[in-house]
Order: C-alpha cells, then sequence, then structure tokens
C-alpha cells in the first residue's frame, strides 16, 4: 500500500500512521474517487439544514447550528469539563455504535471545506482521532446514516439521530 507519492496532509499522515500500526484495509480505508461523493450527500441531506448545505456543506455544522432541526439530540457534553468526561470514551466507541463498520470523516483544515472519508472499524477509531491527528473536527455514522457523532475542535461532542442508547452513551462517556 505504498502511496506516499500521491498524497499530502492528512491523507497521508494518516496512511503512513497506518502502515506504521499495521492497520489493515479491512479495518480503515479511505473511500475511492468514485464513493466519496455519494456518502458525503447523504450525510448532508440527513443531517445538515439544506440551505446550510449549499452554502457551507459540512463545514462548521456542528459549531454553526447547520444540523437540522427535526433531528433528535441523544446527548451533548464538553470534553473535560462535565462529568469527568475525557478523550477516552471514543476508545470504547464500539460499546456505543454496535456495529462492525463507519464512515469516519475527517477535515482536512480549518480553513477549508475539505474532507477525507474512511469506512473503518469503529474499534480502531480512537487510533486515528487521537493518536494520528487529534486535534481536527470529525464526524462518524453508520452505514445507514441513522445517527452521527461528531466532535469540534472546541472539544464539544455531540450525538444525534437514531438508535444510539442514551445511558450506554452517557456511561461509557463518563467513566
Amino acid at each position: 500500500m505504498q502511496i506516499y507519492n500521491k498524497w499530502t496532509g492528512l491523507r497521508l499522515e494518516i496512511t503512513q500512521y497506518c502502515q506504521e500500526n499495521n492497520i489493515f484495509e479491512n479495518d480503515f480505508r479511505f473511500l475511492g474517487i468514485y464513493e466519496w461523493q455519494n456518502v458525503y450527500d447523504r450525510l448532508l441531506k440527513n443531517f445538515v439544514e439544506e440551505r446550510y448545505a449549499e452554502k457551507y456543506g459540512l463545514y462548521w455544522s456542528n459549531i454553526q447550528a447547520g444540523f437540522r432541526k427535526d433531528i433528535d439530540k441523544i446527548y451533548t457534553f464538553t470534553v473535560g469539563s462535565e462529568n469527568n468526561v475525557s478523550y477516552e470514551w471514543i476508545e470504547k466507541l464500539s460499546e456505543i455504535v454496535k456495529c462492525e463498520t463507519v464512515y469516519l470523516f475527517l477535515e482536512e483544515d480549518k480553513q477549508a471545506a475539505k474532507y477525507w472519508i474512511a469506512e473503518c472499524n469503529p474499534s480502531i477509531v480512537h487510533l486515528i482521532i487521537n493518536d494520528a491527528i487529534y486535534p481536527t473536527d470529525y464526524y462518524i455514522t453508520n452505514k445507514k446514516f441513522d445517527w452521527l457523532i461528531t466532535e469540534n475542535h472546541h472539544d464539544i461532542v455531540q450525538f444525534i439521530g437514531k438508535g444510539l442508547d442514551v445511558d450506554i452513551i452517557k456511561t461509557v462517556c463518563t467513566k
């Protein structure tokens, strides 16, 4: 999987991190050129206000109230300030989402609206977020787009949509 000459920035950093840490394609892979647009568009349609999405896409939707108003807000917290919540909550993402594969949307640069989308095992998301790229805004959803988890660069984590158990979230996130 030597593709160092094709990419720069965040994608290169993560690709190198995966190689160095033996994270294989069956656990983490970036979506290809013919896959990402459909996944990105579905995320916008399911979670972001239409007018906001037309103007900004996903960019800063997790800060500027860009999410649709008709979607349930399951749980929100600020890392490090409430109920002893720390960054370790994401290490137990599998317990929260209870699925084998998620889409992970990673913001390339806080000054531009560019996202890399990966299909990955939820049990390794914390490695990518905490070890490889922290801090950056990110979004996680299941392949059915039932729910969305996002953390912005102000350390605010939001769970929106349907199908996640708030009691499990609270238990896992406040340990």
